[in-house]
C-alpha cells in the first residue's frame, strides 16, 4: 500500500500542481541518486539519469493511478533509462566504465569496511548490483523487486541469493587496506 506522501504528491500530480512534483522529488530524489549513483559508478551518469527520471515524472505523473507505489514508479523509471543508456552506450562501443569510488579515510575502521563494500560492489555485474541496491539499501519488498525487474519471486530469491554470495566473494578478494593503500580496482569483464 502506497505511504501518505505517496498519496498526497500522485494526487497532486494528477491535478498538475507542481507541489506534487516538489513532495515526490524531496522525498526520492536522494534516494533514487544514490542508487544510480552505485549502480553506474558514475556521479555525472546519475545525475542525467535522475534528472530523465523526474522529467519522466513530469510528463506521467498526471496518468499515474491514485494507488501507484510512487517510490517502486521512480525506481523503475530510473532503472530502464539506466539499461537505455547500456544499450546505446553498446551501440557506440562506448562502454559505460565504472569509475573508482573514492577510498575512504584508512584511520576509521567503519569507512573502510563501508569502502571494501563499495568496492566490491562496484565490481558486480548489472543484475546482482541492483538486486542487492534495490532490497538492501532501498529496502524495497521483495514481491515489488521481482515486479520491477520481470522476474519470480522465486528466481528473484535466486538472484539475491547468487548476488550476496558473489558480493562476498569479492569482498574476500579484496587485499586489506591497513596501511592507508587505496584498494585495487578491477575492470568490469
Amino acid at each position: 500500500m502506497p505511504a501518505r506522501l505517496d498519496l498526497q504528491a500522485i494526487s497532486l500530480l494528477r491535478e498538475r500542481d507542481p507541489r506534487g512534483f516538489e513532495l515526490a522529488y524531496a522525498e526520492y530524489a536522494p534516494r533514487l541518486y544514490g542508487f544510480l549513483r552505485r549502480l553506474t559508478g558514475r556521479a555525472d551518469l546519475a545525475d542525467d539519469l535522475l534528472q530523465q527520471a523526474f522529467l519522466r515524472l513530469a510528463e506521467r505523473g498526471p496518468e499515474l493511478r491514485s494507488d501507484s507505489d510512487l517510490r517502486a514508479w521512480l525506481f523503475t523509471v530510473a532503472r530502464n533509462a539506466y539499461l537505455s543508456e547500456v544499450r546505446t552506450s553498446r551501440n557506440k562501443q562506448e562502454p559505460v566504465a565504472l569509475e573508482g569510488l573514492a577510498s575512504p579515510s584508512p584511520d576509521v575502521e567503519a569507512r573502510l569496511l563501508l569502502g571494501d563494500v563499495e568496492q566490491a560492489l562496484a565490481l558486480l555485474r548489472l543484475e546482482d548490483r541492483e538486486v542487492l541496491l534495490l532490497i538492501g539499501v532501498e529496502g524495497l519488498a521483495h514481491d515489488t523487486v521481482s515486479t520491477l525487474l520481470g522476474i519470480t519471486p522465486a528466481a528473484l530469491r535466486q538472484r539475491l541469493s547468487r548476488a550476496r554470495s558473489r558480493l562476498l566473494a569479492e569482498l574476500e578478494r579484496a587485499p586489506q587496506a591497513t596501511d592507508g593503500a587505496t584498494p585495487r580496482a578491477r575492470s568490469q569483464p
